[in-house]
């Protein structure tokens, strides 16, 4: 099949293990595909540009910096965000070619992706039925809608406050490197989360600092249905119940640095 109209871009940054997979699920669906990278030692780089030559640099500054800067190289009105442990299964990718077989008036301004947590160890890509799932808007005209330079929030938003429309079929998301990798990715986030806070004049006490991360957990143990993933769903919710706490305290820290400055 020809390629759409589309451009896709990935931020990335020591994504070798998983970078291929997003990308080879790629082939043939774009002629657009952009790559920022951020830093990588891993072999991501050599990946990329066997997929493409539009790999760039950028010092990591946040989330939302980091996709408004990739989405600033994109050529086409119409892109996809996708990121680097994303895999689009062929469902959705129907999906996504049935958009472009409308006229440019009956399209929505975004389309939401059922995004589904798949194991790394499982056999494979095809998410089970009670699988963590989160739609959220990653196919937009960038004309009506697109993301904010936030250095922690990365949702696409639509301009003149209309809801985005959800297409069918899956992404497969392999949310687990390694455990490892998981915790630094929670300490980074909480840290960034802390310093928005602190700037922002926020100031939780004692009672969040015990309910937060309570029901963190329930929300994404049995809410979220992390129970489904086996024993990596349990320590999972553990380790963003203790990101939450986590963040309380790096909050307290970063007013402390903030009045002695």
């Amino acid at each position: 099949m020809s390629p759409l109209p589309l451009s896709v871009f990935v931020i990335c940054k020591d994504e070798a293990d998983r970078l291929g997979l997003v990308l080879e699920a790629l082939d043939g669906l774009t002629d657009d595909l952009v790559i920022v990278d951020s830093g990588s030692t891993d072999g991501t780089l050599d990946i990329a540009r066997r997929h493409t030559t539009r790999v760039y640099h950028r010092d990591w500054t946040g989330f939302g910096e980091q996709k408004v800067y990739a989405e600033s190289l994109c050529r086409h009105d119409w892109v996809l965000n996708l990121d680097a442990d994303e895999v689009l299964l062929d469902e959705v990718k129907a999906s996504i070619r049935s958009v472009f077989a409308e006229p440019e008036e009956g399209r929505a301004a975004a389309y939401s992706l059922r995004i589904r947590h798949v194991s790394r160890l499982a056999p494979s890509l095809q998410p089970g039925l009670f699988n963590p799932t989160n739609v959220t808007p990653r196919l937009y005209d960038r004309r009506r809608a697109g993301f904010k330079s936030s250095a922690v929030h990365d949702k696409v938003e639509i301009r003149d406050g209309g809801k985005p429309a959800t297409l069918k079929g899956d992404v497969a998301h392999i949310s687990m490197k390694s455990f490892a990798h998981m915790w630094d990715k929670i300490r980074s986030y909480s840290e960034l989360s802390a310093r928005d806070w602190a700037q922002k004049g926020r100031n939780p006490g004692i009672s969040r600092l015990i309910a937060d991360p309570i029901w963190f957990f329930v929300k994404n143990y049995f809410i979220r249905r992390l129970f489904a993933v086996g024993a990596e769903g349990f320590v999972i919710a553990v380790s963003l119940s203790a990101g939450r706490a986590l963040r309380i305290a790096m909050t307290w820290e970063e007013r402390r640095k903030l009045r002695l400055s």
